[in-house]
């Protein structure tokens, strides 16, 4: 049986070049990341039709102008700052037929659970905002790219216009008092009863 051969959307040294990734780091143990990143994150802001076109545009050297753009100033910035996010945790252990070991080194310290936890999160705002930026560009360009706009009929994975989640989701309902509903990144698309004041009305 044929497989697809794996299509990289950025490369190691651009991983390297654009995060604080050090050159001592092999490579084997950043490449699942970058799949990871791209199958993910990305296949989600593009929908599954349009990623496997750029996959195969990659692969075949048949990117269009605006497809070589928005590769180069839009989703290689993204898929390098989710790799590396998604990357952090795994960079100082290694799985072996014992067990899931921790390298060491006698000129380093690793850091403590809290401070990974707060570096990742500073990695993830910046991910969030190539993220955000990505899908705006293609929400006011989509004209560009006619297998965003128009995706097969049954997409795998339909694209999402949602860029940042914090954890909390409040649904809208029908009661006396309906939310609105905000969706980014256009904001309140589906404004409440009465924003302004009470629904049945004191002001």
């Amino acid at each position: 049986m044929a497989f697809t051969p794996v299509v990289y959307f950025i490369s190691m040294s651009y991983l390297r070049e654009n995060t604080p990734i050090e050159d001592n780091v092999d490579d084997d143990k950043l490449t699942p990341f970058i799949i990871q990143a791209q199958t993910t994150y990305l296949q989600e802001v593009l929908g599954a039709t349009f990623y496997d076109h750029l996959k195969d545009g990659v692969k075949n050297n048949t990117l269009n102008p605006d497809e070589t753009s928005l590769m180069r100033n839009y989703i290689q910035p993204m898929v390098a700052q989710y790799a590396f996010y998604l990357a952090m945790p795994f960079v100082a252990f290694k799985a072996t037929n014992k067990s899931i070991s921790k390298e060491s080194s006698e000129n380093s310290t690793p850091v403590d659970l809290s401070e990974l936890k707060y570096l990742r999160n500073a990695v993830l705002d910046t991910a969030e905002f190539y993220k955000r930026r990505l899908i705006v560009f293609l929400l006011n360009y989509n004209y560009l790219f006619p297998t965003y706009a128009s995706p097969a009929a049954k997409d795998n994975m339909p694209k999402s216009a949602q860029s940042y989640f914090t954890g909390i989701h409040i649904p809208s309902y029908g009661g006396q008092y309906p939310l609105g509903t905000w969706l980014e990144p256009y904001g309140l698309t589906n404004p409440c009863n009465g924003c302004g004041g009470f629904v049945n009305g004191s002001y």
